[in-house]
Formats: C-alpha cells, sequence, structure tokens
C-alpha cells in the first residue's frame, strides 16, 4: 500500500518539529526566563506470590503440553518514576526492575554459573519521553517517546485503545498496555476541544500470558470462516486419528511473523474530543494492525511411529507435523467515547447521579487467508492422498484454488456500556457490557453471524453412542465431492467471534477506609452453541447451550482483600477463578486456570 500524501506531509512536518524541539532543549534560553528546573521522583516495591489451583494441560501423550499445579508466579518488582521539568519542557522515565522467582533455560552445569539464568532479571520501560509545551504556537504541544495513549473510557475493557500492545502477561493486571515509541501532537482549539494526532514508527505485538503455549496446540479448533472447508478438514484429522489410521495432526511449532518495518506499516492515529454539556465526547480513528496473531499460512508433513514413554504398548502409526505461522491483519477502527453522569437528584435531591461510560469501535478489517501446504502425504484406510504442495482447496483436482478465509473483510462492532454509582461513602458499584474483549477479532456475533470453533470432534451416530470408525473414514472419504466431505460426520461446539459479556463489581471500604474487600465477576452470556448432523431430520442442526447451562457456563470469580496500613504500605490477597468446560472462554487451559495470590507493596 503506498503512503498516503498525507501521511508523508505530517511525517515530515512531525519530524521537522521534533528536530527543532530537540535542538531547543540544549539551550537554557529556550525556557521562560525564571524557571527552574523541577525534579520529582518516586517509587514502588512490590512482592507477587501465586498459586495455580489445578493442573492444566493440551494433548495425549505425543504432543502433550500442561502447566502444573503449585507456584506459578514469585516476583519482585521496583518501579521508579522520574519527571524532571524546565519551563515548557519535562522528561518523564517510568522503568521497572523485575526479578523473576523461576530459573530459565538451565541446561547444562556450566548454566548453573550464569546469574540471569538462575536468577531472571529484566528492565522494563512503560514511559520514556519528552513533553513539550506550545510549540512554536499556544496550545500546540508534542510528546516523543516511549509511552502510552489511552483514549478509551471503558474500564479495563478498551477498544479504541489499539496504539499500545495489550500486556496480557499478568491476568490479574487484565487491561493493562505496554509503552511503545511514538510521536504525539495535540492541538488545544480552546480549553475545552482538542485535536490530537499520533505516529506509532514500529508495530509492537501483544504481549501474552506464559499460558498461552497451551492455545496453539488445540488442533481441533479450525480456524476457517468457510463452513464446508472446515467440516472437511475436520473430517480428515478426526479420520486420521482413528484406531483404523492412528496418525493424529499435532502443531509443532506456531511462529508469529511481524510486519517489515517500512513505512506501510507505520500506524496512525486521530482524535477530536471536547466537553459538551459536561459531557466528555470524543471520536476517533486508527490506521494500523490488529495485536493478536491469527494464522496465515500452515505446513504439514508426516513422520514416523511414536510410542507413550510411560506405556511402551501404547503407539501411533504416525505423527502429522504442522509448523503454524501467524500474522498481524491490517484494520481500520473508527471509534466514539462518552463519559458523563446521569443526574437522580430530580428524584431525590440526596442522590448521586449515576456515572456512564460508553466507548465503541467500528473496525474495518482487511481480509486474511490462510495458506495451507504439505509434504506428500499418505494416510491410506481410504483417505484422499496428498502430493507435496498446496492443499486442493476446490474441486478441480488440482493444488491451490481459492485459499480458505480466516478474516472475512466485514466491518463489526465492538464496544463496553458501563454504569458506576456510589451508594454511599464506603461502598461502590460497577456494572458493564462489554462486547468483544481483547483477542476476539473478525464478524460474528448477533448482527452478522460468525463463529469461532471451541472444539471438533468427528462422530457418525448420536452423542455418547460408540464411534464407527469406519463410518468415519467413508465421511471423509476421496470419493464424496469435496462440499460433501465432514457434512455427516463433524461435530463442532461454536462460540460467535466477538462475544457479550455481563461484568459486575463491588468496593466495599471500612475501617476508615483503610481496609478494601472487593468482588469482580465476568459472565460470557454467548453461551455455547452446538452443531452435527442429525440423521433423522438429514441436515447439521444447531443446538444452543445458554451460559447457565453446565455445557455454556463461563465466568470469572475476582474477589480481593486489601489493607493499607498508611504510609505507602499495602497487603493484600485474593483468588481469580475462571470457570467453564475447557472449550470455553474461561475454562480454556490458554487461560492459565484459578489461582489465589497475595501482594504486599510499598510506595515511596
Amino acid at each position: 500500500m503506498a503512503m498516503r500524501p498525507w501521511g508523508v506531509a505530517l511525517l515530515s512536518g512531525l519530524l521537522t518539529l521534533t528536530i527543532s524541539s530537540l535542538t531547543s532543549l540544549t539551550s537554557p534560553a529556550a525556557a521562560d526566563e525564571g524557571d527552574e528546573l523541577a525534579i520529582k521522583w518516586g517509587g514502588t516495591i512490590q512482592s507477587d506470590l501465586r498459586f495455580r489451583l489445578e493442573r492444566k494441560s493440551v494433548g495425549d501423550y505425543y504432543s502433550k503440553l500442561e502447566l502444573p499445579e503449585g507456584p506459578e508466579r514469585n516476583q519482585n518488582t521496583l518501579w521508579l518514576n522520574l519527571s524532571a521539568q524546565y519551563g515548557r519542557f519535562r522528561g518523564v522515565a517510568q522503568l521497572s526492575f523485575v526479578l523473576d522467582g523461576f530459573s530459565s533455560d538451565i541446561q547444562t552445569v556450566g548454566d548453573l554459573y550464569h546469574i540471569e539464568k538462575v536468577d531472571p532479571y529484566r528492565i522494563e520501560a512503560q514511559s520514556l519521553y519528552i513533553d513539550i509545551k506550545n510549540v512554536f504556537l499556544d496550545g500546540l504541544d508534542l510528546r516523543i517517546g516511549q509511552q502510552v495513549v489511552s483514549w478509551g473510557v471503558g474500564d479495563q475493557f478498551n477498544p479504541t485503545n489499539n496504539l499500545n500492545p495489550d500486556d496480557l502477561r499478568d491476568p490479574l493486571l487484565f487491561g493493562r498496555q505496554a509503552g511503545n515509541f511514538m510521536v504525539k501532537v495535540d492541538y488545544w482549539l480552546n480549553d475545552n476541544v482538542s485535536l490530537s494526532g499520533v505516529m506509532v514508527p514500529v508495530f509492537k505485538p501483544a504481549m501474552l500470558p506464559r499460558s498461552a503455549v497451551l492455545g496453539p496446540a488445540a488442533v481441533d479448533r479450525i480456524p476457517f470462516t468457510d463452513a464446508d472447508i472446515r467440516h472437511r478438514v475436520e473430517a480428515e484429522s478426526g479420520a486420521a486419528r482413528t484406531s483404523l489410521v492412528g496418525i493424529p495432526t499435532v502443531v509443532s511449532s506456531a511462529r508469529p511473523t511481524l510486519p517489515e518495518n517500512n513505512f506501510e506499516s507505520i500506524q496512525w492515529a486521530y482524535r477530536l474530543a471536547g466537553t459538551v454539556a459536561e459531557q466528555d465526547l470524543a471520536l476517533s480513528y486508527y490506521y494500523g494492525r490488529h495485536d493478536f496473531p491469527v494464522p496465515v499460512a500452515n505446513h504439514t508433513r508426516q513422520e514416523g511411529p511414536q510410542c507413550d514413554p510411560d506405556n511402551p504398548d501404547r503407539c501411533t502409526a504416525g505423527i502429522l507435523k504442522t509448523d503454524v505461522t501467524l500474522g498481524y491483519p491490517k484494520m481500520h477502527v473508527y471509534g466514539l467515547n462518552a463519559t458523563g453522569e446521569i443526574p437522580l437528584s430530580w428524584i431525590k435531591e440526596t442522590l448521586h447521579g449515576i456515572g456512564y461510560r460508553l466507548e465503541a469501535a467500528l473496525v474495518v478489517p482487511d481480509g486474511v487467508t490462510a495458506k495451507l501446504t504439505n509434504d506428500a502425504l499418505d494416510l491410506g484406510a481410504g483417505l484422499p492422498a496428498q502430493a507435496a504442495g498446496e492443499y486442493d482447496y476446490d474441486e478441480d483436482g488440482r493444488p491451490g484454488g481459492p485459499r480458505p478465509s480466516v478474516v472475512d473483510p466485514v466491518p463489526f462492532m465492538k464496544w463496553t456500556v458501563g454504569l458506576d454509582y456510589t451508594l454511599s461513602e464506603n461502598v461502590y458499584v460497577n456494572a458493564q457490557w462489554v462486547h468483544g474483549i481483547a483477542d476476539e477479532y473478525g464478524a460474528g456475533d448477533f448482527i452478522h453471524e460468525g463463529w469461532t470453533v471451541r472444539e471438533s470432534t468427528v462422530t457418525a451416530e448420536e452423542p455418547g453412542a460408540h464411534l464407527d470408525e469406519a463410518a468415519v473414514l467413508s465421511c471423509a472419504s476421496d470419493s464424496l465431492p469435496m462440499k460433501q466431505r465432514g457434512k455427516k460426520c463433524a461435530r463442532e461446539l461454536l462460540h460467535p467471534r466477538i462475544g457479550d459479556y455481563v461484568v459486575l463489581g463491588f468496593d466495599v471500604k471500612l475501617m476508615n477506609n483503610a481496609l478494601l474487600l472487593r468482588l469482580f465477576n465476568i459472565l460470557d452470556v454467548s453461551g455455547i452453541v452446538e452443531e452435527r448432523w442429525i440423521p433423522d431430520q438429514k441436515k447439521r442442526v444447531r443446538f444452543h447451550h445458554s451460559p447457565f447451562s453446565p455445557a455454556g457456563f463461563s465466568m470469572v470469580i475476582f474477589p480481593e482483600v486489601n489493607y493499607n496500613f498508611g504510609n505507602g504500605l499495602d497487603l493484600g490477597a485474593g483468588a481469580l477463578f475462571q470457570l467453564g468446560n475447557s472449550y470455553t472462554k474461561f475454562g480454556d487451559a490458554a487461560a492459565g486456570g484459578s489461582v489465589v495470590w497475595t501482594r504486599g507493596k510499598f510506595a515511596f
């Protein structure tokens, strides 16, 4: 995609402005006469101890990945905040020194010499920037460097915050974003209205939790949007797993590929914000990429038998190993933010107003397809042989054809609608409707149908009946037309691509506000849809499992207690319960499972 003329002009202007500003910083004469250097600093020391309550695993003996129960986090962090201001100029640094309690990459006795392996540590920069007020014009401000730009107003769920990558390494800090290098310009048209522009030269991906490695291992979650090719692949994979064939598929690697650092990959964003009738409103536009990866290519190779090390008599006839390439799709995002208060004094003078937050994003994605290639595959048992090369997607008998879509080029919406109310001096209530959380992407909700496969199996009978493996092989046979393969034997558990969630939280403060009791809950109200072939009806039928049913239930419960001793010291403890079956959003092994935690923090 060619660089837009307005993009080139803005980029040139920003670079010229930056060079001029940096030059002016070297001369005290650039500051107002009489200004003095002011330095502020502070910091926080925090210790986290966390335990996973249950073992989480994906795969069988030939591909198992698991997270054991027991210590999950043992981490000490020192945050340092430094701000230096001289007149119109300010420099800000927010750095953290992290000491991780788990040794890493210990492979030889010689590794025990290296402190960075036995006792890993790192330094992170959330912010490291310079800020200049009234650059050349009154009301024109410039900020350049590592920073976080948060335009969203939702509480932890912000579909219009796309400039910074999501930082999901710690599930207890959901909604946190990592710093990124940016050039940000704000122009204040008056005291209430501002126009902002941001350029992000280099794209950075979302950072994921340690448990995320279990996600790609779930090979039954076929990502294609077209149901016909999805059922066909599910049937072929399921038939290969049967005892009559005994050649299961595993993901041997999942490699994210970042976009090239060129003009086409530069991210841009603009915002017009102001206050109207005491309500804060903002319109925004973002051009860039979704920071969670999606599969763009698979390559499969066939390897020999593999046996269970704990049971040598239990073996496969072979393994289909798949290397997955992941990419980051382009998108345009049009955002609306509104926040304010709904007055209740007309009901009763003593009633406080209800605070509201509205954050909505219209996402226009570029379409993404996946390329499937393989070495020569010969599974036998009547299954289609595959010559080396690209998969045959259509019915012309030749490799290739229209590649299956992973993301359709169809606009979709995400939003957060929230209300909060202070019942008394000590009680606070927060309720939100969240339509689409950070990792969900692509058209598919109650507005426009589209599904994510949460689990797929093969069956030729009613659920619970004995699996007729010969019937499954016949269902995937190349004697059938391609659109018929898998139609009668693929069973899927589906979830809308964009889910709906109810978030409800309570804060209660006691003992002169020193003791905080908090309870937050997230309920997935989308439920689960089961789709399978019904012989009596001679068609595929969908069954909806309510979010309040055992099959469709998925929920997060987050209780916390915190005591403030004063003088900067806080001690807290709590739990994060992630509930639901393994195919649900929060019961997923990749979510990490339930944990209990304790934390100490001292601010100075």
